[in-house]
């Protein structure tokens, strides 16, 4: 696949409306859309075996909250994992957590297990984003660590979990760029309308 130039100035401009989008629909609605999200979320999820790995993350801000989501995936008997930054330009790690179980603070205020916890790959993730387009295509801090997970684990199957509201025309992607298998929202789960890879 051939992509248009993009330039950094496309992707930080993007942020910056995207930043402002999420800001207001969490400030609006965020504990019914995360409640409504998570339903979405349990449905769609139910058609992975049981003994698969959920990795999901520790919400920052005005992300949307999968807490709901990561209980209702656990009582049905999934195991949960959530992410680890272990340095930049490296993938991410996962270790295994479950409600209850302790969490140190890590990288840029994120919230991950203990070291103790063990290691695990996740057979499918649950990300955060700052926006998505109809492609399924995401557009995050600009740090990489899911691009990079996702490239060094391309087995693993992505959803995005986001405000309906986070929705744009179009994410600028470069050749580094995974899409997700969907995005799971308020509204629903959003299928690309691309073929997958």
């Amino acid at each position: 696949m051939v992509y248009p130039r993009v330039t950094p100035n496309d992707k930080k401009n993007l942020r910056i409306d995207a930043k402002r989008i999420r800001a207001g629909a969490a400030k609006m609605y965020a504990l019914d859309a995360a409640e409504r999200a998570s339903e979405h979320g349990t449905t769609l999820l139910s058609s992975f075996e049981k003994h698969a790995i959920i990795g999901a993350y520790w919400p920052l801000g005005d992300e949307l909250d999968p807490r709901f989501l990561l209980h209702s995936l656990e009582r049905a008997g999934y195991r949960l994992a959530l992410p680890v930054v272990v340095a930049p330009d490296k993938p991410l790690i996962f270790r295994l957590w479950g409600q209850g179980d302790p969490l140190e603070t890590g990288e840029h205020g994120t919230q991950h297990p203990c070291s103790s916890a063990p290691e695990v790959i996740p057979n499918v993730l649950i990300v955060p984003l700052l926006a998505y387009d109809a492609d399924c295509y995401r557009l995050g801090w600009g740090g990489g660590f899911y691009d990079r997970t996702l490239a060094a684990n391309s087995e693993i199957k992505a959803f995005g979990f986001a405000y309906g509201a986070q929705i744009v025309d179009h994410v600028p992607r470069e050749s580094h760029d995974w899409p997700l298998q969907g995005v799971i929202t308020e509204d629903g789960v959003i299928l690309p309308k691309r073929k997958a890879n």
